[in-house]
């Protein structure tokens, strides 16, 4: 056999050996995005079952105002919904305004019981909010103009919202959802810090976005300092850390 032939043979199998390494990433590739529009649509058809769970179970027949820049996904609005029905808080507060502040007002109007503060730094924010409120003809909830102000915390200086407003003590129910990671590191660290003292021994804390890094090392923060605290974590589409405090 010439070198020549052997050569051709050399590289005819180098080219099938590729060909079948790129055949192969092309069929990875499709499963890959097959299993990626399957998970995509799961996820959409199960925040669709939960928006219209939470219209129905809440009678809001006029219309959820649902967008996606000013709204918590509905399967974490599903989850906080529940607990306040079940659990029927006296008092709840929430960090940043928005379609949380008209589902949890509903929730305690069909309690009969119950009073919201939501802390809101954003003025049009703030106004939508109220506006969505009278809409329904709610008055359960107070939404605060809350701006942000320095707070010295270990050394770190942060910006959250001024809690002059809040009630002093005998918060039951703690939903953190502002201020934005934009403005720092550990945005929503503070929270808890600053409002430790004010919360009820059976005070439930419900944290979204946590599955990005940032609420993950707030969540680890927290339960170091706090050893007291439990931690479940709920996999909603933007993952929630849901904290128990009692007191020691």
């Amino acid at each position: 056999m010439t070198i020549s032939l052997l050569l051709i043979i050399l590289l005819l199998a180098v080219l099938l050996y590729r060909s079948f390494r790129l055949e192969r990433r092309l069929q990875l590739t499709q499963e890959q995005l097959q299993q990626t529009v399957r998970r995509e649509a799961r996820g959409l058809f199960n925040q669709c079952e939960s928006y219209h769970y939470l219209r129905d179970r809440l009678n809001l027949r006029q219309g959820i105002p649902y967008t996606r820049d000013w709204s918590a996904s509905p399967d974490f609005l599903k989850l906080i919904v529940e607990h306040c029905l079940e659990q029927r808080p006296a008092t709840i507060v929430e960090c940043s305004s928005g379609l949380t502040t008209l589902m949890l007002a509903r929730s305690c109007e069909l309690n009969g019981a119950g009073r919201l503060y939501s802390l809101e730094n954003g003025a049009d924010y703030a106004a939508k909010s109220r506006a969505q409120l009278a809409r329904y003809g709610l008055d359960q909830a107070q939404v605060l103009d809350a701006p942000l102000r320095d707070y010295l915390l270990h050394g770190t200086s942060y910006q959250w919202y001024d809690i002059a407003e809040l009630p002093a003590q005998g918060i039951e129910m703690l939903v953190i959802d502002g201020p934005p990671g934009f403005i720092q590191r550990h945005s929503r660290y503070p929270a808890l810090p600053l409002l430790i003292d004010r919360l009820a021994d059976n005070c439930t804390i419900f944290l979204d976005d946590a599955a990005r890094a940032d609420e993950q090392e707030i969540v680890r923060r927290w339960l170091a300092q706090f050893p007291w605290l439990q931690h479940h974590y709920v996999e909603t589409e933007r993952g929630c850390s849901v904290l128990y405090f009692t007191r020691p």
